[in-house]
């Protein structure tokens, strides 16, 4: 496979997984710790500690509730085929408007292995139109670098966009089972710490939604191409919102075999966020 090609196709693939995916940040945050006395409220506010039942319908409730958000995400993919192995680790910076239907992010992916290359690159989602420039890049993509190019999104493409929060924790949350191991606290915000079991059917719809599966078909039995799977979510103890949540597994279609590693979480949940399309943007090249 030429590399161009493969970057091409890949480019494709992160384009969509990082929209789609919300709002999400890296796990090493140096806030992150347990609670202590010092962060619990007094004894007579100490929230009871709910089941897992309990917390899932409190997340799936406050799931639609989410309107805007900053966002950091680090997502390490390792894909081995036809002997050959490639390691892809993204790191996406931004802000989504849901409200308004807008968003804003910046991605840096690095590949290793039997094909190395560096992209950087730079998105605004207005409405129906996802605007995009590739800053730097070492691989010839096809497009030329520190130029705009805009594409009109698909009626799917914009629904995993902008009910990506809803859409995300039906999937994940609806049908899984939660066991809660404690308390901790995430950039200030005191969290339940939650191990998830999911419904692997439903991971699959998940995974299809973030283009991480390009055949969900293609999983006949889910139970012998998910393997390794270790989900851990922090869920805000006043607002039932999905602070972050940390993903690990190996997936296994038609002898290729892609091992995933995410990390999500969001901050300045429902906070005021101004997201404008820079001016030279405006007469981006129209592509499709």
């Amino acid at each position: 496979m030429k590399s161009g090609k493969f970057l091409a196709t890949l480019l494709s693939l992160l384009m969509l997984l990082s929209l789609a995916l919300g709002g999400c940040s890296s796990a090493t945050d140096d806030t992150d710790s347990p609670d202590t006395n010092n962060n619990n409220p007094p004894a007579s506010e100490t929230p009871t500690t709910p089941t897992g039942s309990q917390l899932i319908a409190s997340i799936l409730a406050a799931s639609p509730n989410i309107t805007s958000f900053n966002t950091t995400s680090v997502i390490e993919m390792t894909i081995q085929v036809s002997g050959m192995s490639v390691r892809t680790v993204m790191t996406t910076n931004g802000q989504e408007d849901l409200s308004n239907q807008k968003a804003h992010l910046t991605t840096s992916t690095i590949m290793t292995g039997e094909l190395e290359s560096t992209l950087e690159m730079e998105m605004y989602l207005i409405d129906s139109i996802q605007y995009f420039k590739i800053t730097n890049s070492d691989q010839y993509t096809g497009i030329q670098l520190n130029t705009w190019y805009k594409m009109l999104m698909d009626a799917q493409t914009q629904n995993q966009n902008w009910d990506s929060q809803t859409q995300q924790n039906d999937y994940l949350f609806s049908k899984s089972t939660l066991t809660v191991d404690g308390s901790e606290t995430i950039n200030g915000v005191s969290c339940w710490k939650v191990t998830i079991t999911p419904d692997l059917e439903e991971l699959i719809q998940y995974l299809n939604e973030q283009q991480a599966v390009d055949d969900p078909s293609s999983i006949t039995n889910p139970a012998d191409s998910l393997k390794n799977i270790k989900m851990t979510a922090w869920i805000a103890k006043d607002t039932s919102f999905v602070v972050k949540m940390d993903m690990s597994m190996d997936v296994v279609t038609e002898g290729q075999t892609l091992s995933l590693v995410m990390s999500i979480s969001i901050d300045n949940i429902n906070q005021p966020v101004t997201i404008t399309l820079p001016p030279d943007a405006v007469n981006a090249i129209q592509l499709g």
